[in-house]
């Protein structure tokens, strides 16, 4: 693991528009490899730093929330990226699982690599001869990547950027360090295989040069949040809470939409897993079997096919926007059979109780977003299986 800042916010420094631009650009590149102020500023430097003692003790630590650092991870696990993710508040650009390759184990890259070269046979004979616009031979190898990305695990290392505030920098050190206490004498074998990069991932923190003391401490007593010990209770009106099952790689795809907030938890022994099968080999006997016995083979390696309760809360307004953007023949078919499950039930809920949202939901029913009243897509696919929903890929 390899953590350095690579950016940082400059007090006395507007940065022009096009260094922006230029770093978005580059961040873009790691996922496909991310009175007046005058006077303020000219009071005298011995002021300024007794109100830094004087905010730093009292609490008042929400002002060092606008200066912002830039890290670059290294080598850190899927599982620590969603912990991360699911911290507010930051940005995070990470390297694609879905369209670029990772190092993996030798025994993970055998399965993947068979599984690549039988989801490409199974996507080429199936759509692309209907849909040979839609379905380009690099679209095919990039859906074929994406299912077989499932039996790699969730602690393959990964790199990211990762954007948060000076403040949330010293708050994720706290928290993360509440954590590794936590769980060292751990019994459950997958905080045992988390524990020691959560360790290493405190210490490179550390070394940033940017930890603070006084700004690590957790008077409210906040925790890492992305594990949950427990279901929520169930909810639909102006807001709703629910709970389902998916895999780990669509708890991941959904985590990154950050107006709503997702909770996992924890997985227990390997043995006791459970795991995703695709639709496209679903109801093909042989290669469902051949699927389930590769992942049984790998399951201590905690492989993202791996199903995991989850618990999502949120606004209508927001799992609207949510809708929008996963219910696409572009999207990972789990994903969108995901929101799916919730949109019905959210929609039958708010008929019952004659809420003003149960028609708009209901409007979202009738397939992909393009389907949607008021939404044009700026570029169509033509792909009629996707627009209806009734695609296996």
């Amino acid at each position: 693991m390899e953590i350095s800042v690579i950016a940082t916010t400059h007090p006395n420094h507007q940065t022009p528009k096009k260094e922006l631009d230029r770093f978005g650009g580059m961040a873009a590149g790691v996922c496909y490899m991310a009175h007046d102020f005058a006077t303020l500023r000219a009071e005298d430097e011995a002021k300024t730093f007794r109100r830094v003692e004087m905010t730093k003790a009292s609490g008042h630590h929400s002002v060092y929330d606008h200066a912002s650092i830039t890290l670059y991870l290294h080598c850190i696990p899927r599982v620590l990226e969603g912990m991360l993710d699911n911290e507010r508040y930051m940005v995070s650009s990470v390297k694609s699982g879905r369209y670029t390759l990772h190092p993996l184990p030798e025994d993970e890259q055998a399965v993947y690599d068979k599984w690549q070269a039988t989801f490409e046979k199974l996507i080429r004979d199936e759509y692309q001869v209907k849909y040979p616009q839609y379905f380009t031979d690099n679209k095919i190898k990039k859906l074929a990547m994406e299912n077989a990305r499932y039996l790699t695990s969730c602690f393959t290392m990964v790199s990211m950027l990762h954007t948060v505030s000076y403040r949330q920098l010293n708050y994720l050190y706290g928290f993360f360090s509440d954590y590794a206490e936590k769980i060292a004498q751990s019994n459950n074998p997958f905080e045992q295989k988390l524990h020691p990069y959560i360790v290493e991932f405190v210490e490179q923190l550390k070394n940033t040069g940017y930890i603070d003391e006084m700004l690590t401490k957790n008077g409210k007593h906040r925790q890492v949040s992305m594990f949950r010990d427990r279901p929520v209770t169930e909810y639909f009106g102006d807001v709703y809470a629910t709970n389902f099952r998916c895999s780990f790689a669509v708890y991941m795809h959904l985590n990154r939409h950050r107006t709503l907030k997702y909770y996992m938890q924890t997985p227990r022994e390997p043995q006791k897993l459970e795991f995703y099968v695709p639709e496209l080999i679903a109801d093909k006997p042989n290669l469902r079997a051949e699927w389930l016995a590769d992942l049984d083979h790998l399951r201590d390696h905690y492989p993202q096919a791996m199903l995991v309760d989850v618990s999502e809360m949120g606004n209508l307004e927001d799992f609207i926007l949510k809708a929008i953007e996963r219910k696409c023949s572009s999207v990972l078919l789990e994903t969108t059979r995901v929101v799916n499950q919730v949109l019905n039930q959210y929609q039958a809920a708010l008929a019952a109780m004659r809420h003003d949202g149960a028609a708009t939901l209901a409007q979202m029913q009738k397939g992909a977003k393009c389907t949607f009243p008021n939404f044009k897509c700026p570029n169509p696919c033509g792909f009629a299986l996707g627009v209806n929903e009734k695609r296996k890929i």
